[in-house]
């Protein structure tokens, strides 16, 4: 294969890994916008991240046996094709609310079948000397699309309006489907026998989250709280039910035997849940109560993940030579103590306490991201990192989605059903905002005091990783997880 192919194929996957992140943080910019062309509240415009975030991990198990089935560059052109078009309709259809939540669950799908399947074909189509190269390049793009989302997203909107955002992401899409097609090889892939898809519990997962959603958006209602019990209800039936199936969504059996795996995937929720919500937060404080335009909202909230991009390969480097527990317990102390300072927010916070807040959660997530991936990875036996990455995968979307609806259960607390933003309701949007900091400080705290108690038990770690082993099947050699 040549350097130029190469090239391509690294553009064509790299592009696709870039637009999932980017479609995500350039829409966060856009919501105060939106709220106030369709008049709809704070509470209700969380739907439009966590409805995203709802449909790409319900589709992310089906598609990726789609992938190994029908071959990863099959999947991914129909991808390309699918998130393309979806974002194309937003500025032909998107006339209200309720449209544009349809779309956008569209697109969630869209973004399942291409995060499926560019790591695959790289996999497949990249010679082993450059292998490691893109996939790090492919990392690197999934944060570069998060940081640069923040800026391209506040500039589109002021000058073009928040519609354009799509029709940049459809444009950028529609040239990764033409590489694609141009220059990765098709590759025939054995159809081994489709491992069986559960069905009930992948049913099960939807009504629970979209049950909390609908829940958490209505709690003030008869039917809001019955959401909310019927979420509860559904989640021990998933638990139930994936402890007992062949081929379950998420091993149970893993996560209850082995205390090293379940600390870290839990470790996961708590980090994402702490964090995730901030991109939802910071651009309608900064927008509502300090009056900045989109674009100067997306130059500050750039810094953020800028700081991700510089450090995840610093955390990774001393993670492989100290304790990979204890490195991530300092990225969510430095989130703690970020999040707490955000708490304080007013509408005379200098500038200076704000980008040194963000700067301390991007370094703080680099810090905790990679090593706490290691150690998922590192507590199970060898054939089970596909399920271990899965289950990463899992648990990051489930904290994401609901830090959101944490999010937007406050507002809603605090603002009540309001007809878009009106600014007499900026102060009760600004306690609403602190409570959620102060929260999430919380639950970073008991993040890192778990990695803290995981980094003091290694010889219970390993005890608790063989176990396990022992548990799954007697054949399988676990890896030995790092304190």
């Amino acid at each position: 294969m040549t350097k130029g192919r190469i090239f391509g194929v690294i553009l064509a996957t790299g592009l696709t890994s870039f637009l999932s992140t980017y479609l995500s943080s350039s829409v966060n910019i856009a919501l105060k916008t939106i709220g106030a062309e369709f008049a709809v509240n704070p509470a209700n415009l969380s739907l439009l991240a966590s409805l995203y975030l709802l449909c790409s991990s319900l589709c992310i198990v089906p598609f990726g046996k789609l992938s190994d089935t029908y071959g990863p560059k099959r999947t991914l052109l129909f991808g390309c094709a699918f998130f393309t078009v979806s974002n194309l309709l937003v500025p032909l259809l998107a006339r209200d609310f309720t449209s544009l939540l349809v779309l956008r669950g569209l697109q969630g799908v869209g973004s399942a079948l291409l995060v499926v399947s560019n790591t695959p074909i790289i996999t497949t189509a990249i010679p082993k000397e450059y292998r490691t190269t893109a996939l790090g390049i492919l990392s690197g793009l999934v944060y570069f699309g998060n940081s640069v989302g923040n800026f391209v997203g506040g500039v589109l909107t002021e000058l073009f309006g928040w519609r354009s955002i799509f029709t940049s992401a459809a444009i950028s899409c529609a040239l990764a489907f033409v590489v694609l097609l141009l220059f990765v090889p098709n590759s025939e892939r054995p159809r081994k026998e489709p491992r069986g898809l559960d069905i009930p519990g992948i049913l099960t997962y939807a009504v629970m989250l979209i049950s909390l959603q609908t829940g958490a958006n209505q709690q003030a209602t008869t039917p809001g709280k019955l959401l909310l019990l019927l979420s509860v209800v559904t989640l021990a039936f998933f638990v139930r039910h994936q402890k007992r199936t062949a081929h379950p969504i998420y091993d149970m059996r893993l996560f209850l035997s082995n205390k090293v795996f379940a600390m870290a995937n839990i470790a996961v929720f708590l980090n994402f849940m702490a964090t995730y919500g901030s991109q939802y937060l910071l651009p309608l404080y900064l927008q509502c109560n300090r009056g900045l335009s989109p674009m100067e909202t997306g130059k500050i909230t750039l810094f953020q993940p800028l700081m991700q991009i510089f450090f995840s390969p610093l955390a990774g480097f001393i993670a492989s030579r100290i304790a990979p527990s204890l490195v991530a317990s300092l990225g969510m102390a430095m989130i703690a103590l970020a999040l707490f300072a955000l708490s304080w927010l007013s509408t005379t916070t200098p500038f200076v306490v704000i980008y040194g807040a963000l700067a301390l959660i991007g370094t703080g997530i680099s810090f905790f991201s990679a090593p706490n991936t290691s150690i998922i990875l590192e507590s199970v036996p060898v054939n089970k990192r596909g399920m271990a990455a899965a289950s990463n995968s899992i648990m990051r979307n489930l904290g994401m989605q609901c830090s959101v609806i944490l999010c937007g259960s406050m507002l809603l607390l605090l603002l009540g059903q309001v007809k878009g933003i009106p600014p007499e309701k900026y102060d009760d949007m600004l306690r609403a905002t602190k409570l959620c900091y102060a929260i999430f400080t919380g639950i970073c705290l008991a993040g890192m005091v778990l990695s803290l108690k995981r980094s003091r038990s290694s010889g219970a770690e390993e005890s608790d990783t063989e176990e396990s082993a022992r548990n799954l099947s007697p054949e399988e050699t676990p890896l030995r997880a790092k304190p």
